[in-house]
């Protein structure tokens, strides 16, 4: 009896590092959200010209960007994909994620400008989701 309990103890052990551990290797290595970036009706007169960049980024439930992807001179609707070779810190990679979307023409991400447009998707995805649609909706003044 007492042989049984020991194993059944080493078993949930194992059990309880291997989910410890091998949930955030498997987020990382599984890690694929692809979707649409696309502008409101309203904006659409206001597309920056050429040299555009497109960012899509993809925040934890900390707000700590864990992923970017960086589309040049964008035709909308965008596709984007972005997977483990976008990730930035993929130790604060996260089961849940929120995406953002950021279109310029200086290049430098998270500074807002005149001329800028940004929009956010509705709630959290999981990291691994298709299908995603994200909608430039502000514009900076």
């Amino acid at each position: 009896m007492v042989k049984k309990l020991v194993w059944l103890a080493a078993l949930a052990a194992l059990i309880a590092a291997g989910w410890r551990f091998g949930y955030p290797a498997a987020n990382r290595y599984f890690f694929r959200c692809s979707g649409t970036v696309s502008v409101a009706e309203p904006l659409l007169t206001s597309l920056p010209g050429a040299n555009s960049m497109l960012f899509v980024v993809a925040v934890n439930d900390n707000g700590v960007p864990v992923a970017v992807k960086k589309i040049i001179n964008p035709v909308f609707p965008a596709p984007f994909s972005l997977t483990r070779e976008n990730l930035i810190m993929p130790d604060l990679l996260t089961g849940r994620l929120y995406l953002q979307a950021q279109l310029n023409t200086h290049g430098q991400i998270g500074e807002f400008r005149r001329g800028d447009m940004k929009g956010e998707r509705a709630g959290s995805v999981p990291v691994i989701s298709k299908g995603v649609d994200i909608v430039l909706d502000t514009t900076g003044r």
